[in-house]
Parts: C-alpha cells; sequence; structure tokens
C-alpha cells in the first residue's frame, strides 16, 4: 500500500466510516508501515492524536498486550511512543482478528486442520535397542536392569536412579517434529529438548568426564561437579562445563550453530582444536559457521535463545528462512518458497501452543502470501 492509499484510509478511520476490515488493515499497516521516512509526519496532528486517544481507553481496562510477529522497524528514539501506540493497535486488531469470522487462510485440501502444535513426544532407545514410545507410557518404572532404574515421573520427566554397583550402557533420547521432552540424567543434570532432537548418554557417567552427544537443540543445567567435567559433542564442537545453565542449538541442516550461555562459564571449542576454544561469560553466544569453521562470541538475546524452552517463539531480527524454520520443526511441516523470499527482518513474541493459522496469518498482514498445501507452507511475496 502507497502512502496515498494509507492516508485515504485514515480519513475514513476518522471519519468513521471504515469497514472492520480496512480498520484492522490499516491499524496493522501503522506498525508494518517504515517510520524512517515520513509517513507518520504526513498526517495531520490530529489524526496521530485521534488514533493514540483510542489505543489509551484499552491500556486504561487493563487489557494485557501479547508481542506479535513483524518485521523490524528502524524507528528513531522521538518516535518511540508513536511505535509503542501503534504497536498496542496491532496487537489488539489481531485479537479481533482471532476472535471473529475472519477470512481463511489459502488452503488446497483440509489437512491443515490436522497441523496442531507440538507436544511432549519422544522415544527411548536402550542399550539392547528396544524402543520405549513415552507419550504412550504413564508415570512409573520403564526400565529396571544392572542397577539403573529408569522412570517417567509425574511431571512426565524421564529420570535415571542409580544403585551402587550400577552398570553403564549408552541410551538415546529423541523428539521427532512436533515433539519435545525433558530428562533428568543420572548426575542430576536437567535437560530439555527441543523438537527434532537426539541426545546419547550413559546411564551412569564413569571416568574423569561426563559425556553426552547433541543433534539438534537442548537446554542444559548441568550439576555442579568440579572433578568431572560436563562435556557435550554436537557435530562440530565441543562444549565444556563444570555445572551451569545453556543452550545448545546444532541442527545439522542449519549453516551455524550456536551456544549461549545463561548463567557461569563454558568453553566452546572446535572439534578435534581444543585450542580454538572460547570462554564465554552470561549473556554472551558462540556461534560456529559450519562452512568456514570461524567460531565468534558475541552478545546475546538469551530471552529469545530460550524462548521455546518457556513455550514461545520469540523473534528479533530474524530473517524468513530462521523463522519459518522454528514453525517447520513444531508444526510438523514443510516450508517451499516461491520467488524471491522477503528481505524483512521480523521481530516478536507469540505462544507455541498458538494454532497455526493464528500465526501465519500475522505473516500475510506483513505483505506476505501463505498458502497450506497438506502439510506443506508455501510462502511467497505478494504480487
Amino acid at each position: 500500500m502507497n502512502k496515498k492509499a494509507l492516508l485515504e484510509l485514515v480519513e475514513k478511520y476518522n471519519k468513521g466510516v471504515a469497514t472492520e476490515r480496512e480498520r484492522a488493515f490499516l491499524e496493522a499497516y501503522y506498525k508494518l508501515f517504515d517510520l524512517s521516512d515520513d509517513g507518520l509526519e504526513a498526517m495531520h496532528e490530529t489524526e496521530r492524536l485521534r488514533l493514540k486517544d483510542s489505543m489509551r481507553d484499552y491500556l486504561h481496562q487493563n487489557i494485557v498486550i501479547e508481542e506479535v510477529i513483524l518485521p523490524k522497524l528502524k524507528v528513531s528514539y522521538w518516535k518511540w511512543a508513536a511505535a509503542a501506540v501503534l504497536l498496542i493497535a496491532f496487537t489488539i486488531t489481531i485479537q479481533f482478528i482471532q476472535q471473529s469470522g475472519k477470512k481463511e487462510l489459502n488452503t488446497k485440501n483440509s489437512v491443515d486442520s490436522l497441523i496442531v502444535p507440538g507436544s511432549n513426544q519422544a522415544v527411548l532407545t536402550l542399550a539392547n535397542g528396544s524402543n520405549i514410545v513415552l507419550n504412550d507410557k504413564a508415570e512409573g518404572t520403564l526400565s529396571n536392569e544392572s542397577g539403573v532404574i529408569i522412570s517417567k515421573n509425574n511431571d512426565g520427566l524421564l529420570t535415571y536412579e542409580i544403585t551402587e554397583n550400577a552398570l553403564a550402557s549408552i541410551n538415546t533420547l529423541t523428539t521427532p517434529r512436533g515433539g519435545q521432552y525433558q530428562l533428568i540424567l543420572s548426575d542430576g543434570t536437567k535437560v530439555w529438548l527441543n523438537a527434532d532432537t537426539k541426545i546419547t548418554f550413559p546411564t551412569r557417567f564413569k571416568g574423569e568426564e561426563r559425556r553426552v552427544d547433541i543433534v539438534g537443540e537442548a537446554y542444559f543445567e548441568v550439576a555442579k561437579n568440579k572433578y568431572k567435567p560436563f562435556k557435550i559433542h554436537t557435530q562440530n564442537q565441543i562444549i565444556e562445563v563444570l555445572g551451569t545453565h545453556f543452550n545448545v542449538n546444532s541442527y545439522v541442516e542449519d549453516e551455524t550453530a550456536k551456544t549461549t550461555l545463561l548463567e557461569g562459564s563454558i568453553k566452546v571449542s572446535l572439534l578435534g582444536n581444543s585450542k580454538s576454544g572460547e570462554i564465554l561469560s552470561p549473556g554472551e553466544a558462540a556461534i560456529l559457521s559450519k562452512k568456514t569453521s570461524n567460531l565468534n562470541v558475541v552478545s546475546s538475546d538469551t530471552e529469545m535463545d530460550i524462548a521455546w524452552k518457556n513455550g514461545y517463539f520469540k523473534f528479533n531480527n530474524t530473517d524468513m528462512r530462521s523463522l519459518m524454520s522454528q514453525v517447520a520443526r513444531w508444526y510438523n511441516v514443510d516450508v517451499e518458497y516461491r520467488g524471491e523470499i522477503t528481505k524483512d527482518l521480523f521481530g516478536g513474541k507469540l505462544k507455541r501452543s498458538n494454532n497455526i493459522q493464528e500465526i501465519l496469518r500475522i505473516l500475510e498482514l506483513s505483505n506476505i502470501d501463505v498458502e497450506i498445501d497438506g502439510r506443506t507452507i508455501i510462502v511467497s511475496n505478494k504480487p
């Protein structure tokens, strides 16, 4: 929408003759509009004040506002107040769209109704090769062999309890696309597994170190033991800790691997080259380029990095491919891109329990066409 059309729509809005759909679109478009140019300046002061007044009414009603997915904007400091008002307008609009009779996304069949958010799902593979499907199991003991008791507690966590003479064997816990799970290792270390993730670990840690192997994404709260370091091996790196909280994102198909520290200290090294190690401080992340094997330490948005663990999607200057890869893993769908992919960077926060249509509909307000064909999401720019 060009600025002339936008201002014409503002005039209809202010005269009270805009349709509900036009009002919803306008309030959404305000947030999408590039505030770094003269878009808002070209509007009448009275028009801006009217919008602020209407939004103030919502604030006085103590409505709880949730952030939403939107292209990131370059907003100068003096425009901060206006931008905040417009975000509130957009959020309320989305709530209105979700609760009213809205136009559904373009779908080629009814399979999209079967696309649901992920849930607690995982398969435990024992040393003898047998598999236990955990989402089908009630709480209680799952296995009791060689001095190792494997249980599912009343919170749904997989737990390991060992006796003094317990033998060490290797187990693997795997979450599918659309799955997540929590695990407490025999040393007390807590592990949260994101979708499409595999962790391989010993039932009992013996020797001078505690080693596990990860493919995918997991959050760790490592039990402290200064005499036995905890080491995580991924496809390309080794992460060494003594006792701390951190997140590891290392999917095979991604071009980078990211390790984010929240508490304590960790060392991240290239696999096979311990001299390349970097020591992280809380709030920092080690980003490994798989193509160049370069390891860089940067400041990171830790809330974003562990949002998945807390039940949210959070994006901050996130490109379309990265955003959709997270959606695809959680909802167990494929993504197909047609034409040039938007270069917009997105920011915002949404609950992972949301219906996929609600998330994709927000993208459509960002000048993006989204179509559901079976379990494939087709993304393209609007003409």
